[in-house]
């Protein structure tokens, strides 16, 4: 396994031809603190960055955190290429539990189809809507719901939180339908955070969606709000990643001519 495939968009590179500068390459067993996921959850969160195919159970072990009598709770988790299967054994024996499967997308913003329904931007009023959205539509099978470390409830705030901030300025935008009346789906759109970023096109994803029997139907009219808008701003590519489980956004994606790009794993382990 080629340590840059396990960067964000390395799967892109046959296709939009990205300058080597952009490729962030892990090439040693690393481990690095997630300062808001720690202080949201009021636990030591933790994500391994690399896992070498050379190295073993033990040396990974080595790095993890350990927990004394006072601390809090700890958790580390790691997303692995599906083809990484050296990596995978070596989390597995070092007691790691598969927690999501997902595969991502890509959409080179050629041949869109026209909108056909209106959306709109969301803005902070459509929040207390919104964060009902995102608890209420989620997949069962998606890491945090299906990782025991976190509680049902810890879950759905989790997501709650995350829609919020998105508002807020976390994300470029969020599109919702622009009917008269609270809007009950989402798509939340953003920048690839990369190197060099502003000597080439941008790259954009959708890093949460959500939809609720009110709107029936609107995760499609939303994503393709989010790769227009992303066509307007001159991107390369539009990215959107879900859990293999959730048959009703792959067919969209599908829908929406997108082409698979990756398939990847998160393993987890609470420490």
């Amino acid at each position: 396994m080629k340590e840059k495939d396990w960067n964000t968009i390395g799967f892109l590179d046959k296709h939009l031809n990205l300058p080597v500068e952009l490729k962030q390459e892990a090439k040693e067993l690393s481990i690095s603190l997630l300062s808001w996921d720690s202080a949201h959850f009021n636990a030591g969160m933790h994500k391994l960055n690399f896992v070498p195919e050379n190295s073993s159970p033990a040396e990974l072990s080595s790095i993890l955190p350990t927990k004394r009598s006072k601390d809090k709770k700890l958790h580390c988790f790691a997303e692995v290429p599906s083809e990484a299967n050296g990596a995978i054994q070596i989390l597995i024996k070092a007691g790691f539990t598969l927690v999501e499967s997902r595969m991502t997308y890509f959409h080179l913003l050629k041949n869109l189809n026209s909108p056909e329904n209106p959306t709109r931007a969301a803005v902070e009023a459509d929040i207390p809507w919104l964060r009902k959205t995102a608890s209420g539509a989620v997949n069962p099978n998606d890491r945090y719901h299906n990782d025991t470390f976190f509680s049902p409830e810890a879950a759905n705030r989790y997501l709650e939180t995350y829609i919020e901030n998105c508002i807020r300025g976390f994300a470029e935008t969020v599109f919702v339908p622009d009917l008269e009346k609270p809007p009950h789906s989402f798509a939340a759109l953003s920048k690839i955070h990369v190197k060099n970023a502003e000597e080439i096109q941008p790259v954009y994803r959708i890093p949460l969606t959500a939809c609720l029997p009110e709107n029936k139907g609107w995760h499609y009219h939303l994503c393709l709000a989010a790769l227009h808008y992303a066509r307007q701003k001159n991107a390369a590519a539009l990215v959107m990643t879900t859990q293999t489980s959730n048959r009703a956004v792959i067919h969209n994606c599908e829908k929406l001519g997108f082409r698979f790009g990756s398939s990847f794993h998160i393993f987890a382990k609470e420490l």
